[in-house]
């Protein structure tokens, strides 16, 4: 699937996550740290700490009364959108929801049916079945601010939110819509912090969660914080031992580049979804190295996930720390291994995820 040249604006953007939910927060220079899991039905499953979000501050801002009915995917969801300021009056008119999500409420699911069998399928819970269907996050977000616009939930493994952002773009791009909504869960052993890129030695990663909402706009508008210039998604060949060719990695993120108009040597930031297994940091690092041979210069590349760990989403978070670092102009240090130096203003970022499933997905976005 290919969206290029999309003219799309990043009106707004919110994002729950490890690292925190502020622009300040999440262009700090220090990562998130892993802590011990608790996540429901899966305390045996998984024995390695992990990164899991703060969400004390909703019942402040969404309420007790509503937060009691909610998931924690549709808090996460809420949350977010109230962090990137959305109102029913900025979704009104012709306005959709586009959500990318890999797993769903899966632990509200798995509540609802041991609920069914322990009490002998009586006396089910509504709001446990109403949260555990897969839309319910994207149903939740369209109630809350009237949004009557197409309302699509995508779930498509590791490129959930790369596919949601696709149907998206392409709705703006054919006038179906003048906004969309987009919205954004092999571990490691030990409880040390993700270092992607930073030549570990070990294999696997750390898992993670967060929601990431965005308003989209086919015209730019006082505020916007940066321009989709482009996205892509594709399949590669992949078993238990193979990953990406870095020259097959490079001649895909080239392709991107070149149907937006940028040539490579015109790359500010190449931000990937490395994750600190060894054999997948690798494939990024020998992207990034082909990447620069063709730019004729050092790409700087840094990485997002030591900030919210891993989850099938978690390209969305990357998306959104790409928009910000644009509108910010700046570019933390904890993007990059080791607290190298990090380059100065960048006018375009790259954003890039190889997933263990055979995708990988980039897009494109640029200042205003």
């Amino acid at each position: 699937m290919e969206n290029e040249n999309t003219g799309a604006y990043i009106l707004k953007a919110g994002l729950v996550s490890p690292a925190g939910g502020s622009p300040e927060q999440l262009l700090s220079a220090v990562p998130a740290a892993p802590v011990p899991l608790d996540y429901p039905g899966q305390k045996a499953a998984l024995k390695t700490a992990g990164y899991r979000c703060d969400l004390s501050e909703a019942k402040a801002l969404l309420g007790p009364m509503k937060l009691r009915r909610l998931g924690r995917l549709q808090t996460m969801t809420l949350l977010a959108a109230k962090k990137a300021g959305l109102s029913a009056e900025a979704c009104a008119g012709d306005t959709g929801v586009y959500m990318g999500t890999g797993l769903g409420s899966m632990g509200e699911t798995a509540a609802f049916l041991e609920n069914m069998v322990l009490n002998g399928e009586e006396f089910p819970k509504p709001a446990n079945f109403i949260n555990s269907v897969h839309n319910a996050a994207a149903s939740s977000l369209a109630l809350e601010y009237a949004i009557k616009g197409e309302n699509i939930t995508v779930a498509h493994r590791d490129i959930s939110f790369d596919a949601a952002l696709g149907h998206g773009v392409s709705a703006l791009a054919k006038g179906r819509l003048k906004r969309a909504v987009e919205e954004k869960g092999l571990w490691k052993d030990g409880a040390g912090p993700l270092r992607p890129l930073a030549g570990g030695t070990t294999r696997g990663t750390s898992p993670g969660e967060g929601a990431a909402v965005f308003l989209l706009s086919s015209g730019a508008a006082e505020g916007a914080l940066a321009k989709v210039l482009g996205a892509r998604t594709a399949r590669y060949r992949y078993d238990a031992s193979t990953y990406l060719d870095p020259a097959a990695s490079a001649d895909f993120l080239c392709g991107l580049l070149a149907a937006c108009g940028v040539k490579p040597e015109e790359t500010g930031l190449l931000l990937s979804g490395a994750d600190g297994d060894c054999a997948l940091d690798a494939v990024y690092l020998r992207t990034a190295a082909e990447l620069g041979r063709r730019a004729g210069r050092l790409v700087p590349h840094g990485s997002f996930k030591q900030y919210c760990g891993d989850y099938k989403a978690a390209s969305g978070f990357g998306f959104g720390l790409a928009a910000l670092l644009l509108s910010s102009g700046t570019v933390p240090p904890g993007l990059f291994p080791n607290g190298t130096a990090a380059p100065g203003p960048v006018s375009t970022v790259l954003s890039y995820t190889i997933s263990r499933s055979g995708s990988h997905s980039a897009a494109l976005l640029r200042s205003l």
